[in-house]
């Protein structure tokens, strides 16, 4: 059986989806995730899922990450507040940012804490991964190119816009990423959607494209309270593993979500403004963990 066409109902639900707080591939990988080395534009046509285009064409989620004290590597991990559950990482990054004692404070700002979309694309043209071009990646949405979306379908861009951003056919609109140096990062504020030049898939094309979905949910392992917990006491705090086997289940034993939504701590630091204020070095979080008297 073919899929159902994409339409006005379905584009209604995913603006919805896309602005609340809050099936494909199986074989996913975060590889499938694109990567956009600055000096170049890509060009990408947006896809919705037409199976659940509400809550299955963005995925809303949260991350924190940070170099690990024990092995030197990046961490990464999804918080499960993206689940509406209680998380470990989450709750240490919000009591410490919080905190009136500037030594927690900056080591707040170790567990950066990121706020993202994943989405489902078409590649028209990829100048720095040929291969992709012709096949269905994910993009992750930060703020910039949410902002871009977000007006395209609600805001002053969506007359022009709207629908379009998601049709595959002729009449669709490009979203084309612009990937540019500013001082030592990388920024998007340049990209946006653009009318011109069309996409021309046959509709058996276009049905091949939707089957090729990736499950945005199974980028990003999903780990229990407790596992969390363990990545927390060994990669922040540098507890042993023996140690850590040792300590009782951090389970929480109520659902309650710890309560940041009315905070007005941004998700992002200006790493700009908080370059100096931020403990990079090993010798620096060494010594602010240190002054927290942690056991």
């Amino acid at each position: 059986m073919s899929k159902p066409k994409f339409n006005a109902s379905m584009f209604e639900k995913i603006k919805d989806a896309l602005n609340k707080s809050s099936e494909g591939n199986k074989s996913n990988t975060y590889a499938n995730v694109m990567k956009f080395p600055a000096g170049k534009t890509y060009t990408l046509r947006l896809i919705p899922n037409l199976d659940n285009p509400g809550d299955k064409t963005f995925f809303h989620h949260y991350t924190h990450g940070w170099k690990s004290k024990t092995t030197g590597s990046y961490t990464s991990t999804l918080s499960l507040q993206t689940f509406g559950e209680r998380d470990p990482i989450t709750e240490t990054f919000w009591k410490l940012i919080k905190s009136a004692d500037p030594t927690e404070k900056a080591l707040g700002k170790v567990l950066s804490r990121k706020e993202n979309w994943f989405v489902n694309v078409y590649v028209i043209d990829d100048p720095s991964t040929p291969e992709n071009n012709g096949t269905v990646k994910i993009l992750r949405v930060g703020p910039q190119i949410k902002k871009i979306i977000d007006d395209a379908l609600t805001g002053d861009g969506a007359d022009e816009f709207g629908i379009r951003i998601f049709d595959l056919g002729p009449e669709g609109a490009n979203l084309k990423i612009k990937a540019e140096t500013s001082g030592d990062y990388t920024t998007f504020a340049s990209s946006g959607f653009y009318n011109k030049p069309t996409l021309n898939l046959s509709d058996d094309e276009i049905e091949k494209v939707y089957e090729s979905v990736h499950d945005l949910e199974q980028i990003h392992p999903v780990k229990t309270f407790d596992e969390l917990q363990e990545i927390l006491d060994i990669h922040f705090y540098g507890k042993t593993q023996e140690a850590v086997a040792n300590k009782p289940s951090a389970t929480p034993t109520n659902s309650n979500v710890f309560d940041d939504v009315n905070d007005d701590i941004p998700f992002d630091f200006d790493k700009k403004s908080n370059k100096k204020e931020i403990a990079t070095s090993d010798d620096e979080i060494d010594k602010l963990l240190g002054e927290l008297n942690e056991d």
